[in-house]
C-alpha cells in the first residue's frame, strides 16, 4: 500500500507538536506539503516537506491526499469545505467548527465528495481517560454518582498576542478546553439530560471567556466540567461510584513528550509512572492508525464528524445556558 500523502495547514503547537510529531513516526503517512509563514521552522522538523505560503495552494496540490487543518478556528469551516470539494480527505483540529450549522454543512459536503472527515479529539486517547473508561466499563467503581473533569491552568495574565485569547469567532476557553472535556464526558456517559453553565471572563483585560463551570445532569448523576486560569492544583479527574472512587492529578504526559521530541514508539511514551494507580498507556498514535484504515479500507473514522458535531451543539447550548443563567434541557440526538 502506498503512503497517504499529507498536507498540513499551520505549523504552530498543533501542527508542529501533535500532528507532525506523530505522523513522522507513522509508516502509513508522509507529510509532503506544509502551509506556513515559517519555512525554516518547518524544515527543521520536516526537511523533505515542501512549504507553501497559503492553505489554498496546499489544497490545490496534486501530491496531497489528506489535509490536516490546524488553522485558527475561524478558518476551520471554509478551508475544510474547500479541501473536501477538491477531493481531499480532511482532519480538523478540535473544535470541529464554530457553529452547528457549519458542522452539518461540512458533513454533507464530505458525504457528497465521498471523502473521509474526522476531528482530532486526541484526548480520547489520554492514559488517565482510558483508565477511567476501563473502570467504568468493567464496573469497578460501581454505579457512577459524581464525575469531575478539570482542565485548570495557572495563567492569571492575559496573553493578548494569542488568537485564542482575543475576542472573535471560536475563541475562548469554552471552545478550546471545553471541547475536550465535553467530548470525553460524552464518550463515557452519552448525552446528558440537562446542562447548566457559568462561562465568564475573570482575568483583568480579558476579551473572551477564560473560566467555565458546567454541570451536566444524568439522572441522579452529576458531571462537573471546569477550567480556571487561577490554579493548577486541582485533580484532573474525580470519579465517585457506589463501590469506589478514582482521583487523578496532573495532565496526560503525551503532549510534553511530543514537545521534547520523544517518539511515540518509545517504551516510555504515554506511560505515567507518577500515578498512584496503574494507568493505561496513552495512545495518540492510535488516532492515525484508525484513520489510515478509514481512508484505505473504508473502516470507521477514529472520531466521527457526527460525534464532534454533538460537542459543538453542547458548546452552543452551554453559552445559551450561561447567558440565560438557567439550566437548559438537552434535546437528544436521533
Amino acid at each position: 500500500m502506498s503512503q497517504i500523502r499529507v498536507g498540513l495547514i499551520g505549523f504552530g503547537l498543533s501542527g508542529k507538536v501533535f500532528h507532525a510529531g506523530l505522523l513522522k513516526h507513522h509508516s502509513a503517512y508522509v507529510i509532503t506539503t506544509v502551509s506556513s509563514s515559517r519555512p525554516t521552522d518547518v524544515h527543521a522538523v520536516l526537511p523533505g516537506a515542501r512549504v507553501v505560503t497559503t492553505p489554498e495552494e496546499l489544497i490545490a496540490s496534486e501530491d496531497v491526499d489528506l489535509v490536516i487543518n490546524c488553522s485558527p478556528n475561524s478558518h476551520h469551516f471554509s478551508l475544510s469545505a474547500l479541501a473536501l470539494e477538491s477531493g481531499k480527505h480532511v482532519v480538523i483540529e478540535k473544535p470541529f467548527v464554530n457553529t452547528s450549522e457549519e458542522g452539518h454543512k461540512l458533513i454533507s459536503i464530505a458525504e457528497k465528495s465521498n471523502r473521509v472527515l474526522s476531528v482530532f479529539h486526541n484526548r480520547r486517547w489520554d492514559g488517565d481517560f482510558l483508565t477511567i473508561a476501563k473502570l467504568v466499563r468493567e464496573g469497578k467503581l460501581g454505579k457512577i454518582k459524581h464525575f469531575e473533569s478539570h482542565f485548570d491552568r495557572l495563567r492569571p495574565k492575559v496573553r493578548a498576542e494569542r488568537w485564542r485569547e482575543q475576542a472573535g469567532e471560536g475563541s475562548g476557553i469554552w471552545f478550546d478546553l471545553g471541547a475536550h472535556l465535553l467530548d470525553q464526558t460524552l464518550q463515557l456517559f452519552g448525552e446528558p439530560d440537562t446542562i447548566s453553565a457559568d462561562i465568564v471572563l475573570q482575568r483583568d483585560g480579558a476579551t473572551t471567556d477564560d473560566f467555565f463551570h458546567v454541570i451536566l445532569q444524568y439522572g441522579e448523576m452529576r458531571a462537573i466540567l471546569q477550567s480556571s486560569p487561577f490554579t493548577d492544583q486541582t485533580p484532573r479527574f474525580q470519579v465517585f461510584g457506589d463501590k469506589g472512587s478514582f482521583l487523578k492529578f496532573g495532565l496526560d504526559r503525551q503532549e510534553d513528550q511530543l514537545r521534547s521530541g520523544l517518539s511515540p514508539h518509545d517504551a516510555a511514551f504515554g506511560v505515567d509512572p507518577a500515578s498512584d494507580v496503574v494507568t493505561e498507556r496513552g495512545q495518540y498514535l492510535k488516532f492515525y492508525d484508525e484513520l489510515a484504515l478509514a481512508i484505505t479500507m473504508g473502516k470507521k473514522t477514529p472520531v466521527t464528524a457526527e460525534s464532534a458535531l454533538r460537542v459543538i451543539e453542547l458548546i452552543e447550548l452551554g453559552f445559551e445556558s450561561s447567558k440565560q443563567r438557567r439550566t437548559l434541557e438537552v434535546v437528544k440526538s436521533k
